[in-house]
C-alpha cells in the first residue's frame, strides 16, 4: 500500500506493547496519514511511556481494555505478537472480513534491502547482534529489529535504506502471523528449536512449524544441525543450506575454537569474549549468515576480530553484574527455558549458587534438572514455579530451597555462596507471575546484587546497547 493510500485508513493496533514495535507502528501509520486507534488489556500507569507517546503521534487510545473497540469497522486490524490470533477481537476482525497486520510486517513488506530474520528458542537476541556486528565491521550497515526490541519502521523511509540490511529477531509468535501473509526474510536462520510456549501453540509439532516458517521465502538458510527438531524443520527447504554444529560448513570445536568447511580455523577460542560453547554456535551462525548476505566468506570471517572488539552482549544474557568478596553474580534473566538454564550453567566456570522459577510455560524441566545436577551447589527457587522445582530437585538429591521471591533468593545466595563461585540468576521459567519481562526481572537482580553483596563491583555489568546496531 502506497503512502496516499494508508491516508484516511482506518488501523486499530491491538497492543501496544512496552518494546517500541506497537510504537513504531503507530507513529509510521499517522506518518502515512493513517488514523489509528490503541487498544491494549493493560492501562496506562503499566504502559508508560509508550502510551503517551502515542498519544503524542495522534492515535486514539483505548486503554485496560477493549470496552467499544468496534473491529469490524477497521480496514486493518495490527496485531502485537503477544495476542494469540484466537483472541477475540482478532476472530471478529477475521468474522467482518478485516485484514490483519502486525509491525513486523509492515517492515518485512517495505524493507528494499537484504532482510536476515533470526529465530529459535534460545540464542535468537545474540545471534542477531552478532549478525548485525559482523556486516558492519565488513563494511555493509546493518539494522537490528524485530523481537529485540524497537522498529525498524523509524528508519524505513530514509533515502539509502535499500544499501541496509535488515536483521531481525523473530518469534513463533511473530512468523505465525508472517506465514499467513506469505513473508519472510532472504536469508534464515535457525539456532535450534526445543520446547517452548506450548502454553500458547499447544503442541511442540505446532511450534516447531511456527520456527519453519521462517524459511518460507528464504533463498538461503544457516541451520544448526546437531538439533533433530531444526533438520526437521527445514527437511522440506529447497534453498541453500549451510549447516553449523559439529560438523557442516562452521564447526565449533571441543576447545571452542572456529573451522570452516576446510578444517581452517577462522577464530581461536581464546579470541572470542563470550562464556560458552552457546554463544560460540551463535557466533558461528552470524559468520554464516554474513557470509551469505556478503557472498563472500573470506570477507565477514575478516571481520570478526573488529565485530567482536566492537560488539556487547544484549543485556540479561550471562552479563557479569559484579564480583564482591571473590564471587561472581551474572544476570541471565533472558532464560525461559529449561534448557538454555542448562546451556548456561555448563558456560559457567566452576560451582554456583543457581536461582531458578517463575511462571510455567507447560514444559519439562529436566534439562535443569540435570544442569543442577552437574554444577549447582544448591539451587535457590522461586515464583509459582519454585515449590514444584524445589521438589524436583530434592527428589534428585540435590540441595534446593524453595524462597519465593528474588529478594530473598539474593539475601540467601550472599550467605551462601563461596569465594571462588557464582550466584547466577537463571530462571528456566517466563517472568510474567512477578515482573512485566525478563528486563525488569534482571534489572531487580541487578539492584539487589550491588546493594547486597556490598559496595561496587569490581567488574561491572554488561552495557543495555548493543555496538554498531
Amino acid at each position: 500500500m502506497s503512502a496516499a493510500s494508508w491516508q484516511g485508513q482506518r488501523v486499530i493496533v491491538l497492543g501496544l506493547g512496552r518494546f517500541g514495535g506497537g510504537l513504531g507502528a503507530v507513529r509510521w501509520l499517522r506518518r502515512q496519514g493513517a488514523e489509528v486507534l490503541v487498544t491494549d488489556l493493560a492501562d496506562r500507569a503499566v504502559l508508560g511511556d509508550a502510551a503517551e507517546q502515542a498519544e503524542q503521534a495522534g492515535a486514539t487510545l483505548v486503554l485496560g481494555g477493549h470496552d467499544g473497540v468496534d473491529v469490524a469497522g477497521a480496514d486493518l486490524l495490527l496485531v502485537n505478537p503477544a495476542v494469540p490470533l484466537n483472541a477475540p477481537l482478532v476472530r471478529q476482525a477475521e468474522a467482518a472480513g478485516v485484514p490483519l497486520g502486525s509491525e513486523i510486517a509492515l517492515v518485512m513488506e517495505r524493507w528494499r534491502g537484504p532482510t536476515v530474520g533470526v529465530t529459535g528458542s534460545n540464542g535468537k537476541s545474540t545471534t542477531a547482534s552478532l549478525t548485525c556486528a559482523v556486516l558492519n565491521a565488513a563494511g555493509r550497515r546493518a539494522e537490528l529489529g524485530g523481537n529485540i526490541g524497537g522498529s525498524l519502521l523509524d528508519v524505513i523511509d530514509e533515502p539509502d535504506v535499500r544499501d541496509r540490511v535488515a536483521v531481525l529477531e523473530l518469534s513463533s509468535f511473530m512468523l505465525e502471523l508472517l506465514a499467513r501473509r506469505g513473508l519472510g526474510p532472504d536469508v534464515a536462520i535457525i539456532t535450534n528449536i526445543t520446547p517452548n510456549h506450548l502454553d500458547r501453540h499447544g503442541t511442540f509439532a505446532a511450534y516447531r512449524d511456527a520456527k519453519a516458517a521462517v524459511l518460507t521465502r528464504a533463498r538461503r538458510a544457516v541451520l544448526f544441525g546437531d538439533d533433530p527438531a531444526v533438520r526437521d524443520a527445514a527437511r522440506s527447504f529447497d534453498g541453500e543450506k549451510l549447516w553449523y554444529g559439529r560438523r557442516g560448513d562452521m564447526v565449533v570445536e571441543r576447545n571452542g575454537d572456529l573451522v570452516d568447511r576446510r578444517g581452517l580455523r577462522v577464530i581461536a577460542s581464546e579470541r572470542i569474549p563470550m562464556l560458552g560453547r552457546m554463544n560460540r554456535l551463535d557466533l558461528a551462525a552470524a559468520v554464516l549468515a554474513s557470509a551469505a548476505v556478503l557472498c563472500d566468506e573470506v570477507r565477514a570471517t575478516r571481520a570478526l576480530a573488529t565485530a567482536l572488539s566492537r560488539w556487547g552482549p544484549p543485556p540479561h544474557r550471562l552479563a557479569l553484574v559484579g564480583t564482591w568478596n571473590g564471587v561472581r553474580w551474572i544476570d541471565d534473566s533472558v532464560s525461559t527455558t529449561p534448557e538454555s538454564t542448562e546451556a548456561s550453567l555448563d558456560a559457567v566456570d566452576g560451582p554456583c549458587v543457581l536461582i531458578a522459577g517463575g511462571h510455567d510455560k507447560g514444559l519439562d524441566p529436566s534439562r535443569l534438572l540435570a544442569g543442577a545436577g552437574r554444577h549447582a551447589r544448591v539451587v535457590l527457587t522461586v515464583g509459582e514455579e519454585g515449590p514444584a522445582l524445589a521438589s524436583a530437585l530434592l527428589a534428585q538429591g540435590l540441595a534446593a530451597e524453595h524462597v519465593g521471591s528474588l529478594d530473598r533468593a539474593v539475601r540467601r545466595a550472599a550467605a551462601l555462596a563461596r569465594p571462588g563461585e557464582a550466584v547466577l540468576l537463571s530462571p528456566g521459567y517466563s517472568s510474567h507471575d512477578q515482573y512485566r519481562d525478563f528486563s525488569a526481572r534482571g534489572r531487580h537482580f541487578a539492584s539487589l546484587a550491588r546493594r547486597l553483596a556490598g559496595g561496587e563491583a569490581v567488574t561491572g555489568g554488561m552495557s543495555e546497547t548493543v555496538a554498531e546496531c
